[in-house]
Parts: C-alpha cells; structure tokens; sequence
C-alpha cells in the first residue's frame, strides 16, 4: 500500500513537471527564462507538497486528541455516575427547562454562595482556602498578571511543600518566571490547548478554582496593579460556591485536568455539610454535550418582564439579536451595559456597534466608564446567568467556558441593585442613529 502511494506521488510529480515544460517550452522565451521558470515550478510543487503533509498531521493530531478528550469525559461520567447527587426536583420547575439545552447538567437546591466586589477581599479568602486544603486542588485560569498573582502563588507553593496535589492550567500568555518556580516547587503545570477538526483553537476560559471539591470560585484573576487604584474605574464581580452544585464544577474541572495533563488522576469524592440555603443552581460547561449559545436563547424566551445584560463584550449572535428584538417588541424591558475601556479596542467598536443597534430596537443601553470583568444576565429578577462565558459570535461556540443558572431572588436583586448602581457611571446611548466609520467596520470585522 505504501509502495503504492510513493509511486502515485511520483507519477503525479513528473507529470506536473512535464506539463509545465510543455507550457513554458511553447512559450518561445530566451532559454535562460525558460530554465528559470522550470526551476521556480519544480520547487513550488515540493514545498506545497511538504506543506500538504505537514497540515494533513497536525489536522490528525487535532482530531485525535479531541476524540481523546471526548473518550475521557465518557470515562468520567460513567465513574462518578453513581456519587452524582440527584434530587428529587420536579420536572415542572421552570430551571428544570435549561437541561434541555445541556443534556449532563444536573439541577441542584442544596446550594449557598458567597460575592465579592473588591479583587483584594477575594484574594485573601482564597489564600485562606487554599491553606485549607487537604486532598487537592486545581487552578484554572485563562491567564494572571504577575505582580498581583504573587501571594496566591506562594499559599500554592506552601501546600505544594506539604504534600497537597495542586494542578495549575493556563490559557494564555503567564509569565516565564511564574511557570518555572511553580514547577520547581512540584506544582503541575499544564497549558490547556484544545481544536476541533478543521483546526480551530479552543481557547479556555473557565476561571475556575476547586479546592478539595469542597468550594469553588469563577473569578477572573488577570487584575494590573494600575487597574486596582483609583485612576480606573472596574466593575468586578467574583462569586464563591459552596453545596452540591460545587461537585458539579469539580468534575468539570477535572476533566479539563486531564486533558491538559495527559494523564488520568483520581478523582476524589468530598463530603460536604447539607445546611445550605435552598438555593437552585445549575452548572454547565460547554462541552461536546451542551451549549452556551443554546442557553442564552432559552433563557430569552423563558422572559415574561425583563431581561437585563451586564457583559464584558457584546457581540451577540443573530439568533440572540434577533429574540432580544423580539422581546422588545413584545413589551419586555431590555437593558444592556457595556464597558469602554478594554484591552481589544476592535472588540469595543464592535461592541458598541451593536449596543447601538439594540438601542435603536428601544432597549435602554449604557457604556460603563470603565472595565467590566463579569457576565450576568438577569431574566425577570428571578434567575441570574453567571459565569466565564463571553458573548462573542466567535468565542461562544468555540470557547470552552461555563455559566451557572442560580434561581434566586437575592442574587437577582443584587445584579440589579449593581447594575443601577454602575448606571451613574455610565453614559445613555440616546442617538443611535449615527454609527461611526470604525464602529461599522469592525462590527463586520470581528
């Protein structure tokens, strides 16, 4: 079979040779052109081979190991199918309606949490858990600054030293210096690199911190030391979990270990105290069995009042535009804040291009003098959608992200509490019947 292909590839190569020979032979130019030419086209066909087998591995390689990861999630499920806690929730629950949309995901009540505005308040109760800690745990960001990562990083290093398992994955860019003295301190360190098929990355985007399967956060942890002082104005949410829906974000979270690693490790069931507040949440990590975008839409639909968006970027799909339209026009109260200062300004543009097109639709738009660094969506101040997720047409799908869906009304009120406090902050979009040059040349970029 080989021998087979080898001749084929040669046949095809001396043809091609041939046949360029004829062209430039009939062409009648100086002999010295007429060599040249045969030259530049016998190389061209070799190096576009060599690139067509280059591509042709890395594509099999990508294939192979998203089969892989498919392969070591099934692996998971079926291990800790029976530990998985099920309650006893009835199926006419409306937060029962998202498990059409994220077919793994488990509804559970038995669920507190804890918020944090301030990036300081939040660091120093997770040094404290961190210190706390007796089996595990796994770090999952997208990426840190440095200067202000370095406290969490030595409580890591600490419980390194003391035997603890801690598994560190990234996304993007962290720092040289940071990496090295995590794993010279026996801090497993793994970058998270997942594509589809064609080839597309996979960028991760979780934010998510298990310790002992016992708590868990989503915080974004990329904060600049300029950025806590007063000269810029954040909005920042961090939110702390605890109960059974913690189990939930502690299998996704080892899954993505795996992954990363390359190596399958233990997976250890914690027990947890059961006098938790009456909670109903619902984890969900967009893998290959749900869908973030998909969720969104339902939570849209579910609305009967108000749907109010607080996002990071607003890049919306046309099947989330085009509900959010309908929405209002059927006399439901849509509100959207997005920030202007970020670190993609083709991705503010955007942004704002399309915040003027819903405000053009009658929604009430605002841009935030500063940055946000959360994603709620409050629908009918009963049910928030917290999480990593991005609302990016193009990160959406591909991301891997999460979303936790909390019915909850003191959640609920203090996103919207929050969101009328940044208000005074923030500037009304009123003419929106004017788009700038460069907001409508990188809403049809991005």
């Amino acid at each position: 079979m080989l021998a087979l292909k080898i001749v084929s590839i040669v046949f095809l190569i001396l043809s091609y040779i041939i046949m360029t020979s004829i062209m430039i032979i009939f062409e009648r130019d100086k002999p010295r052109n007429l060599i040249i030419w045969t030259i530049v086209f016998l190389f061209t066909s070799i190096i576009g081979y060599c690139i067509y087998i280059i591509s042709r591995s890395i594509f099999y390689k990508k294939k192979k190991s998203l089969i892989t990861k498919q392969q070591e999630d099934d692996v998971y499920l079926t291990l800790i199918n029976n530990e998985i806690i099920n309650n006893d929730v009835s199926t006419n629950e409306e937060l029962y309606q998202f498990n059409k949309m994220a077919y793994n995901a488990k509804l559970t009540v038995n669920n507190t949490y804890k918020i944090f505005e301030q990036y300081i308040e939040l660091k120093s109760d997770l040094i404290n858990e961190i210190k706390n800690a007796e089996n595990y745990i796994i770090f999952e960001v997208t990426k840190v600054n440095k200067n202000d990562f370095i406290d969490i990083m030595q409580a890591l290093i600490e419980k390194a030293r003391e035997g603890i398992k801690i598994k560190f994955i990234y996304d993007s860019l962290i720092n040289r210096k940071l990496l090295k003295q995590m794993k010279e301190n026996k801090i497993k360190v793994h970058r998270f690199s997942k594509h589809n098929t064609m080839g597309r990355v996979y960028a991760n985007k979780r934010n998510l911190i298990s310790i002992d399967g016992k708590v868990c956060y989503i915080c974004n942890l990329d904060v600049k030391s300029n950025q806590l002082s007063n000269k810029y104005d954040i909005a920042d949410t961090f939110i702390k979990f605890y109960g059974d829906v913690v189990q939930e974000m502690d299998i996704s979270a080892h899954q993505d270990a795996v992954f990363a690693g390359n190596k399958f490790i233990d997976y250890v069931h914690s027990e947890h105290e059961k006098s938790y507040n009456n909670t109903k949440m619902m984890y969900v990590a967009n893998e290959y069995s749900s869908d973030i975008e998909l969720l969104i839409i339902n939570a849209i639909c579910l609305a009967k009042e108000s749907i109010q968006l607080q996002l990071e970027e607003f890049i919306p799909t046309e099947s989330i535009l085009s509900l959010l339209r309908f929405a209002i026009n059927s006399n439901i109260e849509v509100k959207l804040m997005v920030p202007i200062k970020t670190n993609m300004h083709s991705k503010y543009y955007a942004s704002r291009a399309y915040a003027k097109e819903l405000a053009l639709m009658g929604a009430k738009v605002y841009l935030y003098d500063g940055f946000i660094r959360f994603n709620a969506i409050t629908i009918d101040s009963k049910f928030v959608l917290y999480g990593s997720y991005i609302l990016d047409r193009e990160h959406l799908n591909t991301g891997v992200q999460n979303i936790v869906i909390m019915e909850d009304n003191s959640i609920a009120s203090y996103f919207n509490t929050k969101f009328i406090e940044d208000v005074d902050n923030s500037y009304r979009i009123n003419n929106a019947k004017y788009m700038l040059l460069r907001e409508k040349f990188f809403k049809n970029f991005v």
